[in-house]
């Protein structure tokens, strides 16, 4: 009986456990490749969701960063987020029309789905049902052809976290223990539908206890300027599988080597007391951060930087096409500077003003303030008359940004850098 139950072990040990071990790594590379959202050429990507979702029309960094930096070009984006929204509670004006009835009109390729926040506050109560909308929600999204080929590709982005905001506002403990609870639903949901998920609320909750003194909200559960500046960086970084990162380069006077990250040298003259080469950088660097701001130090780490080592002592100035950029002695020049002013960050500046601008039209278009005249009870006969005219208009004011969108989303072809040693 004993030998037998041995001869049964090693049968499980050489053969069940090996296809266990299979299966499992099976599973993690299943696992891995599921939870990749990818990019097309002409995709067109739909937010949806709370007031995080709606305030990133206004605070466009992310929009900005994922134009500027996906290898898939000619994306465009639409902002159908609604302050208050709940996965089951969207009101809306007077035959504004259904969630598909809009997606159907942007004819969605991807849409990023951001709900939690508002759910949260019901606690252990509304786990359950949460998580059911969730794959009631979801269920429903994947039966449709918004673009009219394909179900949409669909990525999940947790609720950020409660922020200790200290007096008058209150002791976030609680609620982030259900924003913890939410996220996690909000995760294994992602995993059972094999989509992409971003969990904010960790990435949050670290960056509130390193940098106390720089808020990243507003009240405790909306996101300030800095916030979404911060946020948006780590949220591009998962939606397109790769580290965020500016053009940055170190120069090394005695070996007379340039090394980048993100841009390409073209030609270079090394001389005792100056340096001159060509940049001509791969994509845009991150925007810089908001003025008056504590950046976090990794963060910071990502801006424009040069590094130049080996430098004669004395103090050196940069130009960067003829302009006047930095000045430093040699010591703060071989710890490495951080860089501003620079053209390609003078283009993503411009490049946002124009996302800036699209997103307005579009706002008017989508949340328009005359909405009886458009839709309601008043379109006839002034409404019927006035505004199909009106709403042609904004179709092209919107498709002239964009066209100029997919022109500055791209990097300059080159820029000329002399750093020289003053007198």
């Amino acid at each position: 009986m004993r030998a037998k139950s041995c001869l049964q072990i090693l049968f499980i040990l050489c053969f069940c456990c090996p296809l266990s071990s299979s299966l499992a790594a099976d599973e993690h590379r299943h696992k891995s490749q599921r939870e990749k959202l990818e990019w097309k050429t002409g995709d067109r990507v739909v937010l949806i969701g709370n007031t995080f979702a709606d305030q990133l029309r206004l605070y466009n960094y992310l929009e900005t960063l994922l134009t500027s930096q996906a290898s898939a070009k000619n994306i465009t984006f639409r902002n159908l987020a609604w302050s208050g929204d709940t996965l089951n509670l969207r009101p809306r004006p007077l035959n504004f029309g259904s969630l598909d009835d809009h997606l159907h009109q942007q004819k969605a390729d991807i849409i990023i789905a951001c709900f939690g926040m508002n759910e949260s506050f019901a606690g252990q109560n509304g786990l359950k049902e949460f998580s059911n909308s969730w794959e009631k929600f979801l269920n429903h999204l994947a039966s449709q052809k918004y673009n009219g080929k394909s179900a949409p590709r669909i990525v999940l982005i947790s609720p950020i976290a409660h922020e200790n905001r200290g007096p008058p506002f209150p002791d976030p403990a609680a609620h982030n223990q259900s924003l913890s609870d939410y996220s996690q639903a909000m995760q294994a949901v992602a995993a059972r539908h094999h989509l992409p998920f971003v969990d904010l609320f960790t990435k949050t909750k670290k960056l509130m206890d390193e940098n106390p003194s720089q808020k990243l909200t507003r009240n405790g559960i909306h996101l300030n300027e800095y916030g979404y500046w911060a946020l948006s960086q780590f949220v591009a970084g998962e939606l397109l599988g790769k580290k965020i990162k500016s053009p940055q380069l170190m120069v090394d006077l005695a070996d007379q080597k340039i090394q980048t990250t993100n841009a390409e040298i073209l030609q270079q003259r090394f001389q005792p007391d100056k340096i001159q080469f060509t940049v001509k950088e791969k994509v845009l660097p991150i925007p810089a951060p908001p003025e008056s701001t504590i950046v976090h130090s990794e963060l910071l780490a990502l801006q424009p930087r040069l590094t130049v080592k080996n430098l004669p002592a004395g103090n050196y100035r940069l130009l960067v096409n003829e302009t006047r950029i930095a000045e430093a002695s040699h010591n703060d020049w071989s710890r490495g500077l951080q860089l501003k002013n620079l053209p390609a960050q003078s283009r993503v500046t411009d490049l946002r003003a124009t996302i800036e601008r699209k997103n307005e039209l579009f706002f008017y278009v989508y949340r328009a303030h005359n909405a009886e005249y458009i839709f309601g009870r008043r379109t006839k006969p002034f409404g019927a008359v006035s505004f199909p005219p009106e709403m042609q208009a904004f179709a092209r004011l919107i498709q002239s940004r964009e066209t100029n969108i997919k022109t500055q989303s791209q990097p300059e072809k080159e820029s000329r850098w002399v750093l020289f040693k003053l007198e």
